[in-house]
């Protein structure tokens, strides 16, 4: 017999605080709310975001030039598919290879040298050089190294 876990876990994007002015600048296709209450006991009342949209919220909310952290980033696009510009052209994005996901810098490879020093990685596939964030504990110092030189 199969039991099912006592928990699960499950990222949710929550806009909070004072909704009704801002109703209207938030995505329209789900607006169901969600009352919450954390393991330390504080309860939360706010609507549900999609991860793809995020930035665009934060942008009409006038938090345009407001990167998410690197532990917020990992978190995102590991879980979500979510994928954020980064400074100078490179994108950061998820990947799969051999169906594992991988977090994947396009339009980094000529930074190869500098962001291999930093713990990235480079994989030759389909006779193409392609640049990588280790998925691991480390990943978030790693992405904080990498946005740091990409200035």
């Amino acid at each position: 017999m199969n039991t099912l876990p006592k928990f699960t876990t499950d990222y949710l994007h929550l806009v909070t605080g004072i909704l009704l002015p801002i109703w209207k600048i938030l995505p329209q296709q789900n607006s169901r709310v969600f009352r919450l209450q954390t393991s330390d006991g504080q309860k939360i009342l706010g609507r549900v975001v999609n991860a793809n949209d995020i930035k665009s919220v934060a942008e009409q909310l006038g938090l345009k030039d407001k990167l998410l952290s690197p532990q917020e980033l990992v978190s995102l696009v590991l879980n979500e598919g979510y994928s954020q510009q980064l400074p100078g052209g490179v994108t950061l994005r998820r990947s799969f290879v051999a169906n594992e996901p991988r977090i994947e810098l396009v339009n980094a490879i000529s930074l190869a040298e500098r962001l291999l020093a930093v713990g990235c990685f480079t994989e030759i596939i389909n006779w193409k050089k392609r640049l990588f964030i280790p998925v691991s504990d480390k990943a978030p110092a790693i992405l904080a190294a990498v946005i740091e030189i990409l200035g």
